[in-house]
């Protein structure tokens, strides 16, 4: 039997703050422990596999889910920013089919079939699993997080400028091809500077010939405030509309910027206690 292999981890320490970054291997595909010594959904004795199924209400899962892959910022005052598969997933809608295309007739023939098989009906659900999960907040102290409305912005500019990056990573939390018609990945990206830190969490969807989508929440935290300012947008377009060469397709990066706004919500994430400078 092949081994599984070891989950990496990669840790920082800056100033009030660590970081983690876990990549582990993907989500098995049946119980962990076998039919002979089975989870106990009664008592709440679950392995990955059964929680997974257990807690979402969806008839199929990405390709490839990491369950326990995840970026985690902790504070010095206990407050965390995390960024967890099981939660990304928990936000897919689970009973409407919002696009119905082609490309869906192809899923269900391709990853339908085999549910069907073992007495599963496919119940209508967004199979592109698109989310628009911006990270989950949570406490190991006796303080929280606040978050508010705000009109403050991240200054890009400044994000721009050059500067020494004391760490760097990016994680994915799943990913699927939709049965060969396109791609829908969540990825995490951070980078710590002196100046601060910076994180940009995305959902990148594209359906072959119909349409792109990006979900994506941009944190920003400046060294010496009290605070992280947090920018969500929602972009999408119809790919006829789009008059780009058909590389730029696949290219999240640059199709950011020409594909229209949908939605923009920002946020300030007010931290309890006063931060200090970014600093090993």
């Amino acid at each position: 039997m092949a081994r599984t292999p070891a989950a990496s981890r990669n840790e920082f320490e800056a100033g009030p703050w660590r970081f983690l970054v876990v990549k582990n291997h993907i989500l098995r595909s049946s119980c962990e422990r076998g039919r002979e010594n089975g989870c106990d959904s009664d008592n709440g004795d679950l392995c990955t596999v059964c929680r997974y199924g257990h807690e979402l209400n969806l008839p199929s899962l990405p390709e490839m889910v990491f369950p326990e892959s995840r970026l985690e910022l902790e504070h010095e005052c206990g407050c965390v920013l995390s960024f967890i598969t099981l939660d990304a997933l928990k936000l897919i809608n689970s009973t409407e089919e919002p696009l119905k295309v082609a490309a869906a007739e192809d899923w269900v023939k391709t990853r339908g079939t085999g549910l069907q098989e073992v007495g599963v009906v496919v119940k209508p659900f967004d199979w592109t699993y698109t989310t628009d999960y911006k990270g989950t907040l949570s406490s190991k102290g006796t303080t929280n997080l606040e978050v508010t409305d705000t009109s403050d912005r991240i200054d890009f500019e400044q994000l721009k400028q050059q500067e020494q990056i004391f760490f760097y990573d990016e994680v994915i939390l799943y990913e699927d091809e939709l049965a060969d018609n396109g791609t829908a990945v969540f990825s995490v990206k951070i980078r710590v500077m002196a100046s601060g830190f910076f994180i940009l969490s995305r959902f990148f969807l594209r359906v072959d010939g119909v349409l792109v989508r990006m979900n994506e929440s941009r944190f920003y935290h400046q060294a010496g405030t009290d605070h992280i300012l947090r920018e969500y947008t929602s972009k999408e377009a119809k790919i006829a509309d789009l008059k780009v060469h058909p590389s730029l397709l696949t290219d999240p990066n640059k199709l950011g910027s020409v594909l229209p706004t949908k939605e923009l919500t920002i946020h300030k994430i007010t931290i309890p206690k006063q931060t200090t400078s970014l600093t090993t």
